[in-house]
């Protein structure tokens, strides 16, 4: 699927396309060494949130963006709780869901409570790349249906969690009720956008390729892990 992503031209016709503008709101999850919130403040200058724990990384991405107000890096990373945990280190691998090699501690924070802290109301769009963490994330995301102020979900989940391909399917079946999928890479990346409110739109009929899993109600959680 990976060779497939870069023989279709993925990488430069599809994850940066966006319908953004200088007042658009982006949350880059997972900010690394700034490839993604580099080109996207290279063709839209929006306010970008982005969120990185590790402190090596973080420094990097300060340094490069202080003289633009409108990006703002923080030091942490995003999850369903607030807690702090040991990270190997494996350049843009780097996760808490592996153990071995240089290591370092790293802060997480519950999603919900920063979007509120932060006062945001509507995210345009949110890129999540954080090595097994999406699952947790977009759980939690569900869950609180921050998802419904999310008009793009780019994400790029990862086969090594245990029970990947299970709890990939719920998340996606549970993002069906408010969004629907427009590009469909499994493992390497996939967007979804949010359903629009005119019944003819063609988002409304869209439907992923995999459909398994549970469908949730609003007020009904996930299956637990």
């Amino acid at each position: 699927m990976v060779t497939k992503w870069y023989r279709e031209n993925g990488e430069d016709s599809l994850r940066f396309i966006y319908p953004l503008s200088s007042e658009s709101t982006v949350f880059d999850i997972g900010g690394f060494r700034g490839s993604f919130v580099r080109e996207i403040v290279a063709r839209y200058d929006p306010y970008i949130h982005v969120f990185e724990p590790v402190p090596q990384f973080f420094e990097q991405l300060v340094a490069e963006f202080v003289t633009n107000p409108k990006v703002k890096v923080c030091d942490y990373g995003l999850s369903d709780i607030d807690s702090t945990s040991q990270m190997a280190l494996a350049d843009e691998g780097s996760t808490i869901y592996m153990t071995g090699g240089m290591q370092t501690m790293v802060r997480l924070r519950d999603i919900q409570s920063v979007v509120r802290e932060l006062g945001i109301n509507r995210i345009d769009l949110i890129k999540i790349n954080i090595e097994g963490g999406e699952y947790k994330l977009l759980r939690r995301m569900l869950e609180t249906e921050l998802v419904s102020i999310c008009q793009d979900i780019q994400v790029q989940f990862h086969s090594f969690y245990p029970n990947s391909q299970k709890l990939r399917s719920e998340i996606r079946s549970a993002l069906q009720r408010t969004h629907f999928i427009t590009y469909d890479y499994p493992f390497v990346w996939e967007n979804w956008k949010m359903r629009p409110t005119n019944p003819a739109h063609p988002g409304l009929v869209d439907k992923p390729t995999e459909t398994s899993g549970l469908h949730t109600e609003r007020g009904k959680k996930l299956p637990p892990y």
